[in-house]
């Protein structure tokens, strides 16, 4: 198969990944690379046709059977990429550490011995079929899984799963993480750059992956006479701590742009909220200063165990079963055992008495690198000097939902909209009115669908209903709060097609319950 797609994205003069190679065996060879690139993520590589078949996996493998995670394939690598380990160094196409995190021998299922060629005539059968069924042979993965296309998304969702047999279990096989190669964790990778040491100088930003030494000393008094911290603030205004800070706002733009000047952050699906902490007290509010103290109890402690004065920005999000954030997830969050709560932080404007709102983005960036410990559900949002065509294209191929470009020298804007912080959204959203609900005839749902509109010069105009993407217990939850405000008129100015013929129902019939 051709590689020019691998090799159009990269510039082999910059960066050590391998141009090509051939495989020297009569077998076949998978290999895992986790990859800390814009996103931490896990790129699963299957031999066919003398190349490397390859899917970019967010959250990784699963030896757990009844876990799917989702795998987005990607352009095929060389063959000679199976022992690729080191750092792409910044400003190359996946910029970042890689590591060889499992390798081994993989054969299609069959009950005879098939050669070689056989094998990968089955293999791409199935690939063009959209369902391959293997079994690996590694030093960490072993037994049978499947990929299988995704349906009703993009060509190249994939999910990746682990079927049922003797090696099936329900251990995060993530926490073994060290290389199958060099033995060495992404930390030492990271740290140690063999293959090329100006990297050490480029290098993306330090993850705030913990390891056993930074629990160790993971909150720790900071000196308020730390010289770091004195030089970087010192041509700040001493302020009183403040009781609120309306946060800067983005403004939305169509597409992404390459200039120089401007740094990019992922887009986080969640709640944007600000902590005020005091010592040991810590309050947690919204972008309109509704505490957010009691929703996210959990983050809040982990703040209070700081033991500094600082006022911070950032998103906390819920991740999904594949690693993304879920925005739906975290408006049902109760508790943990509704999914992993991370406050990803990307701005701090308050540090020890001192107003930061007036310094550049790099400069406070700086500071609140040497002011968070490292902690399991608190994350700085990484930022990234790249080209914002590039990091659109990788933040779409994880699923995010969007980008955002930051000026290098921009200052913070409290509850202000600039062109300085811009946002490249991936799936745009529309927020819309519920004016009503459906119930249709012989339903046992709480309700069929939602009736929405939207605002135009100050009337409420019908545009459609929503009646999928439900769980029977968010029915229940979201009925509960609609019958608090059901009207008798009908508050659309149009009326709505509730009872519209359709190809399946040629006579369609739902009661409406209207809502103030």
């Amino acid at each position: 198969m051709s590689l020019s797609k691998y090799k159009a994205k990269r510039s082999f003069k910059s960066t050590p990944e391998p141009q090509g190679g051939k495989a020297k065996s009569s077998l076949l060879h998978f290999v895992v690379q986790k990859h800390r690139a814009s996103h931490l993520h896990y790129d699963f590589r299957l031999e066919m046709d003398n190349v490397l078949k390859s899917w970019a996996v967010p959250k990784g493998p699963s030896m757990d059977s009844k876990i799917k995670r989702l795998a987005m394939m990607v352009e095929d690598h060389p063959i000679d990429y199976a022992n690729f380990e080191g750092i792409i160094p910044e400003g190359n196409y996946g910029a970042g550490a890689v590591m060889v995190w499992d390798n081994g021998e993989y054969e299609v299922e069959s009950d005879s011995k098939l050669s070689k060629k056989e094998q990968n005539d089955i293999l791409l059968k199935e690939l063009k079929a959209g369902k391959l069924k293997f079994i690996l042979h590694g030093k960490k993965l072993k037994g049978l899984f499947a990929l299988v296309k995704a349906k009703n998304k993009e060509d190249n969702s994939w999910f990746f799963m682990k079927l049922k047999d003797k090696y099936e279990s329900n251990t995060d096989i993530a926490l073994q993480d060290q290389s199958v190669l060099s033995k060495k964790t992404m930390e030492e990778i990271s740290g140690n750059n063999s293959i090329n040491q100006s990297a050490k100088k480029k290098s993306l930003p330090k993850s705030k992956t913990i390891t056993s030494e930074q629990k160790k000393r993971s909150v720790k008094k900071i000196s308020k006479t730390d010289s770091t911290l004195h030089e970087l603030t010192k041509d700040s205004p001493n302020t009183k701590f403040p009781s609120f800070i309306f946060p800067m706002l983005t403004t939305l733009v169509d597409k992404p742009f390459d200039h120089e000047g401007w740094e990019y952050e992922l887009k986080w699906d969640g709640y944007r909220t600000l902590a005020f902490i005091n010592n040991d007290h810590v309050d947690l509010k919204s972008r309109n200063d509704i505490s957010f103290n009691e929703k996210f109890y959990s983050i809040r402690k982990l703040l209070s165990e700081w033991n500094i004065k600082a006022v911070v920005d950032g998103e906390i999000v819920v991740l999904n079963n594949e690693g993304v954030p879920s925005f739906g997830k975290l408006q049902n969050w109760k508790s943990e055992a509704d999914g992993k709560l991370i406050y990803y932080i990307f701005d701090v404007l308050w540090f020890e008495g001192k107003d930061l709102t007036h310094l550049p983005f790099t400069t406070r960036r700086k500071i609140l690198e040497n002011i968070i410990p490292a902690q399991d559900d608190i994350k700085i949002s990484e930022s990234f000097k790249t080209k914002g065509t590039e990091f659109y294209s990788t933040a779409k191929s994880l699923g995010m939902e969007g980008i955002i470009a930051k000026k290098s020298n921009s200052l913070y804007h409290p509850g202000e909209r600039t062109s300085e912080w811009l946002k490249i959204k991936i799936n745009k959203r529309q927020e819309v009115v519920i004016g009503g609900y459906t119930q249709n005839q012989g339903s046992s749902k709480s309700f069929s669908a939602l009736l929405v509109g939207v605002y135009r010069n100050g009337k409420l105009h019908y545009i459609g209903k929503i009646g999928t993407g439900f769980t029977d217990k968010m029915q229940k939850e979201i009925l509960s709060q609609l019958k608090k405000k059901v009207s008798i008129n009908n508050p659309f100015i149009n009326e709505p097609d509730v009872n519209k013929p359709s190809r399946f129902n040629f006579n369609p019939k739902a009661s409406v319950t209207w809502l103030r």
